[in-house]
């Protein structure tokens, strides 16, 4: 199991996060349905089904890192269409980690968001790109290794 694999188990754990920070804005007051961004919650917020949405959000992350962990498992360094899906994949991973952190930050933040203490873009923005460029440097020796692996000749561990 390599770094890139950690990455993409970390998704259902940032759920968790997430679902705790949701709590947390909706244990301060705030109402999750006029402040939550993702319409999936928001959905059922307004259906007052947000504890059938936890279950659900979860699995779905869950079903989610395992599809990425198969698909990355089956990858074969010396196909082109391998490594250019491996991109992708790496693409995914990073985008999500920062968008998850992102929401996650904004929740925790909320009550400053609306006493207009802080910028929402801004932070979101930072955020984001900080998470960006820390997934990347995470999961670097898995990127290094795929691609190098056809100059090498050398079989990677996937």
């Amino acid at each position: 199991m390599d770094n890139l694999d950690i990455a993409v188990w970390l998704f259902p754990l940032l759920g968790v996060f997430d679902v705790a920070s949701t709590f947390y804005i909706w244990g301060k007051g705030y109402s999750p349905e006029q402040y939550e961004v993702g319409l999936f919650a928001s959905y059922f917020m307004r259906m007052g089904l947000i504890y059938l949405y936890v279950p659900i959000y979860l699995l779905i992350l869950f079903l989610f890192s395992y599809i990425l962990w198969r698909m990355k498992r089956s990858l074969d360094p010396y196909s082109k269409t391998d490594r250019f899906i491996f991109g992708l994949l790496v693409f995914v991973v990073c985008f999500g980690y920062a968008k998850l952190l992102t929401v996650i930050v904004s929740n925790v933040l909320l009550p400053r968001y609306i006493e207009g203490a802080v910028s929402r873009q801004l932070v979101e923005l930072s955020v984001f790109i900080v998470c960006v460029f820390q997934m990347v440097w995470f999961i670097r020796d898995a990127l290094t290794s795929f691609y190098r692996a056809e100059e090498t000749g050398e079989e990677t561990k996937t």
